[in-house]
């Protein structure tokens, strides 16, 4: 899905960024003034007497990552004049920033006072703005206005957002977010073909990959190497991949010193020296065209990339099948939801923001426009399906926003195109999962280690990838990897991300 490559290229850019000292106000004109006490007032009444008294129309700047919807103002015109007859009587101004701009160009536009509204982020841009004051506190519109906000989304999904007791941001209502797991995408059609059972465990994968290596040598076995392992042990990554957080004795350890990430990294070059993973790995590469032509046999990733293995898969009479194997203790979610819409602490219409973004989840045809567009010219619902309108190609419809950005559970449909277990495969995805983060809200303030985060991460260029991959000798380069780390100041890192772990757990209590 467009999904999880962005957001993994999103993720792994905050988690490095350093922490930019933004200028903007954290004043809020819009939202506590006298004006903004008559919006309150007129939009309850609005409510309660809808078409009556309307609301005076403002403008919403939005700014999310990512390319252009072609129809976009097709669907704006209609989103705004549902709105309007609603009473919530917002224009919508939408700016669409490259993924690989996104976390330059959002901060710089925050610092120079530009009209921004409402926003994306994720956890690293909300906890960067939020301690700058660039965002806007969302407690009380939230109680104001986002009744169905609050009736959609689930108790869980609220801590990665909250800082300090208070909500920086209106999550997703994500799905798949359980760690623990090895997931991928196989063929079903070889593992059949080969006499071998269903996949429930490594070792059963293993034995895929050796049938596939003996009848099929010219074939990569993994598109991609299975990066991390972990087995047995519940760790939560953080700011560095030299660090981790262990949920048992609640401290920030050296991943590197650990005999846990030997053990991975022994076991990650077996599958290299047996050619389970393609000699030229570190070559970049098409990994999802891999899979898709019939070149590898087994595709990595979530739920979301089976889904997408199986819309694409090119090769005549190949039948994909998720793979999900528990590899810990028990299963774990680090996180509830990874994006967020935050409204920016500049805003004139904060309020009017949080109504907007309850509108959406505040009917199902609400929902629908927002996310697939016009009924009968973006789509039409069959059998509980989002399907193509009848005589359009779906290739030419010019609507398909990111929907994962307000995903509601209640709401979200599957798609005609989607594998016939895909949703009940998302929806099973967390069943099992009880133990959740420790530290769900905590949010790492890098400016006092900035200097050595940065140095940390230049190693990790030459480290990281050789080891997961199973190119470099894991006892040499995984000594190597950890001794240059502690000269860069890792120690340093762990010190302080483990002093203001201790102060957050305390003031959890």
């Amino acid at each position: 899905m467009r999904k999880s490559f962005s957001k993994t290229l999103g993720v792994f850019l905050a988690s490095i960024m350093l922490v930019i000292s933004l200028g903007a106000c954290s004043s809020n004109t819009g939202g506590n003034d006298k004006g903004a006490a008559t919006d309150h007032a007129s939009t309850q009444e609005s409510n309660t007497n809808k078409g009556t008294e309307s609301l005076p129309v403002v403008t919403l700047n939005i700014v999310y990552p990512g390319d252009p919807q072609p129809d976009q103002d097709t669907v704006t015109a209609a989103l705004e004049e549902k709105l309007a007859a609603d009473g919530i009587n917002v224009k919508l101004k939408y700016q669409y920033i490259p993924w690989g701009d996104y976390y330059q160009k959002l901060p710089i536009m925050l610092a120079t006072g530009d009209q921004v509204d409402i926003m994306w982020t994720d956890p690293g841009l909300l906890g960067t703005f939020a301690k700058s004051n660039s965002l806007a506190p969302l407690d009380e519109p939230l109680s104001k206005y986002g009744q169905a906000i609050t009736a959609a989304l689930d108790n869980k999904y609220w801590p990665p957002v909250t800082i300090n007791g208070q909500k920086y941001g209106v999550p997703a209502g994500a799905l798949g977010t359980t760690k623990g797991y090895y997931t991928a995408t196989i063929r079903k059609d070889l593992r059949e073909k080969y006499g071998l059972p269903e996949i429930k465990t490594m070792d059963d994968l293993l034995a895929y990959a050796e049938a596939v290596k003996t009848n099929n040598p010219e074939m990569i076995v993994f598109n991609e190497p299975p990066a991390a392992y972990h087995k047995g042990e519940v760790l939560q990554s953080t700011s560095s991949d030299g660090i981790v957080f262990d949920y048992k004795t609640m401290k920030a350890e050296a991943k590197y010193d650990l005999p846990g990430t030997l053990e991975d990294a022994k076991f990650l070059r077996s599958l290299y020296e047996k050619g389970y993973i393609d000699k030229d790995v570190m070559v970049g590469r098409d990994i999802r065209a891999d899979f898709n032509s019939g070149k590898a046999a087994i595709g990595g990733g979530d739920v979301y990339e089976y889904n997408n293995y199986f819309r694409n898969i090119a090769v005549e009479g190949a039948q994909v099948e998720f793979v999900k194997i528990l590899l810990t203790d028990e299963p774990y979610m680090p996180t509830t939801t990874w994006n967020f819409q935050s409204v920016a602490a500049t805003s004139k219409n904060i309020d009017r923001a949080v109504m907007f973004l309850n509108w959406i989840q505040q009917s199902e045809d609400n929902y629908d426009m927002m996310t697939n567009g016009l009924k009968g010219t973006h789509f039409d619902i069959k059998d509980g399906a989002i399907i193509a309108p009848e005589g359009v190609d779906p290739s030419t419809i010019g609507y398909a926003p990111p929907e994962w950005m307000w995903q509601n559970p209640n709401f979200l449909k599957p798609k005609a195109s989607d594998a016939p277990d895909f949703m009940q495969q998302l929806q099973d995805f967390d069943k099992d999962t009880k133990l959740l983060s420790p530290i769900m809200s905590f949010n790492f303030d890098q400016t006092p280690v900035k200097t050595e985060l940065a140095a940390l991460s230049a190693i990790e260029n030459k480290y990281k990838y050789g080891i997961s991959s199973g190119v470099l000798e894991p006892e040499k380069a995984v000594s190597q990897y950890s001794a240059e780390l502690k000269k860069a100041g890792l120690d340093k890192v762990i010190e302080e991300f483990q002093k203001q772990v201790d102060a957050f757990l305390a003031s959890s209590k």
